[in-house]
C-alpha cells in the first residue's frame, strides 16, 4: 500500500480538518514546525518522513472559488507533486487554474460537480490518467449538489465515474475526519474493489495506527491518505516504512 498526506489549505494557511465543519477548522500545528503556511508545513514533513508527494484540499476554492494558485505554484516550484481537489464544478472552472493543470492531477469531486453529464468532457480535456474522482461521504452517505447525479445509489455513480474512463477513485466520508472514531469507509472500500477490482482507491479519515493501515491493505485499498495522526506525532518512522512509504502513490 502506498500513503500521502493531506494539505486542506482555507484563508491561505494549512488547517485541522475536523468533522468536516469547515467554519470551525483551525490554523494547523504540526509537530515540528512553527508555523500553519503550507510549503513550511510540507518541507517539514519531507524533513521528518520523505513525502514529497501531497493530497490538497484547496478549501478557498472549494467554498469561495478563491484558489490559492500562488501557494500551490509554490509547493511545486519547491520539488513537490500534488493532486489537488479546487471544487471543480463544471468545465468553466477549468480556465480559472489553467496555468495549474500541466503541473498537477486534479480531482473531480462529487461534493462539487454540479452536473455528472460534464464528467465525461472534463476527460477529454484532462487526460484521465491525470484525474481522480473523489466520492465524498458524510456518515456513508453521499454529499453532492442537489440534482448533480439523479437518483443513482453510490454502487451506480461509481460505475458511471468507471464508464467515464477513470480509474483512480478517493473516498472520503468527512465525519471521519480528524476525528478518532475510526475508519469510516473500509467497508465500502472492501464493496468497491470487489465490484471494481480495477479501481485504484484511495481514503483516509481516522486513520490512526499502523494496525487500521493494515486493515485497508486487506481491504484492497491502493493508497491511504494522513493528516492529523501524521501532523500530530501519532505516527513514526518506523510504522511508515512497514507500509511501504519509499513507493511512490499513484494519486
Amino acid at each position: 500500500m502506498k500513503l500521502i498526506p493531506v494539505l486542506d489549505i482555507l484563508n491561505g494557511l494549512a488547517v485541522r480538518a475536523v468533522g468536516g465543519v469547515r467554519n470551525e477548522y483551525r490554523p494547523l500545528q504540526s509537530l515540528g514546525c512553527q508555523s500553519s503556511r503550507p510549503i513550511d508545513i510540507a518541507r517539514s514533513i519531507r524533513t521528518r518522513f520523505g513525502f514529497k508527494q501531497w493530497y490538497v484540499a484547496d478549501l478557498d476554492g472549494i467554498v469561495h472559488r478563491q484558489w490559492n494558485c500562488d501557494i500551490l505554484e509554490e509547493l511545486l516550484e519547491d520539488g513537490f507533486s500534488l493532486t489537488v481537489d479546487p471544487g471543480i464544478r463544471s468545465i468553466e472552472d477549468l480556465y480559472q487554474i489553467r496555468t495549474l493543470q500541466e503541473k498537477t492531477d486534479f480531482i473531480v469531486a462529487s461534493e462539487s460537480l454540479v452536473d455528472c453529464s460534464m464528467l465525461e468532457p472534463l476527460t477529454g480535456m484532462i487526460n484521465p490518467d491525470s484525474l481522480t474522482f473523489s466520492l465524498d461521504l458524510i456518515e456513508g452517505k453521499m454529499i453532492s449538489p442537489e440534482g448533480a447525479w439523479g437518483n443513482r445509489t453510490i454502487e451506480q455513480v461509481v460505475e458511471y465515474v468507471y464508464q467515464c474512463g477513470l480509474r483512480k477513485m478517493i473516498v472520503l466520508d468527512l465525519a471521519y475526519i480528524g476525528c478518532s472514531k475510526g475508519i469510516g469507509t473500509l467497508e465500502i472500500c472492501r464493496h468497491l474493489k470487489t465490484k471494481f477490482p480495477e479501481l485504484e482507491i484511495a481514503t483516509g479519515g481516522g486513520v490512526r495506527t499502523s494496525e487500521q493501515l493494515s486493515l485497508l491493505e486487506q481491504a484492497g485499498v491502493h493508497t491511504a491518505m494522513l493528516g492529523s495522526a501524521l501532523h500530530n506525532g501519532q505516527f513514526n518512522s518506523r510504522d511508515l516504512n512497514a507500509h511501504c512509504l519509499h513507493r511512490p502513490s499513484p494519486f
